[in-house]
């Protein structure tokens, strides 16, 4: 089984918050049982070959466009405010020359926010939420204060494909 892990260099659990929210987290690998206690996992993908990651942290703004009508975009979170929803997009790509077999992707939830019940997503997943720091997964049965999402792939994942997962959170 391969396992990558995307992480913050940064002790801090708000630190690495802000850093994620404003596009600046590391795409860093980690080794298979890392002994480094300071290093905080934004998400680990598994399965029976290569996966790279990459997380997107957007939000949703409204501006007035030509002959007065509004214009949504997302554009990249850099500054937020309490209230603010988040829109998060993690981009899981088979890298390899074979299918991935048994995909299985978990985002641990930053520090200050707070997941939107329903609003996970990823094609032909399974989605499944924890409520204690990612030790035990189920499937979502309404609001909580959940540390982690997990999508759960019905399907291999082919060479070069990418597979986008999607959830919203509001910032706190």
């Amino acid at each position: 089984m391969c396992l990558r892990q995307v992480k913050s260099p940064f002790s801090s659990r708000r630190s690495w918050f802000l850093l994620v929210a404003l596009g600046l987290a590391t795409h860093a690998v980690a080794a298979v049982g890392q002994d480094d206690p300071a290093a905080v996992p934004v998400v680990v993908a598994t399965g029976s070959g290569p996966l790279e990651t990459r997380i997107e942290v957007q939000t949703l703004v409204a501006r007035e466009g030509p002959g007065g009508e509004i214009v949504r975009q997302f554009v990249e979170a850099r500054r937020l405010e309490a209230g603010e929803q988040l829109y998060y997009t993690v981009r899981v790509t088979n890298p390899g020359q074979e299918p991935v077999d048994d995909v299985m992707v978990t985002k641990q939830l930053p520090y200050g926010v707070d997941y939107v019940p329903g609003s996970a997503a990823g094609p032909g997943c399974r989605i499944e939420l924890s409520l204690d720091g990612g030790v035990t997964f189920e499937r979502a049965s309404g609001k909580g204060a959940y540390t982690h999402v997990r999508w759960i792939f019905g399907q291999p994942l082919a060479p070069g494909a990418t597979a986008l997962l999607r959830f919203r959170a509001v910032f706190l």
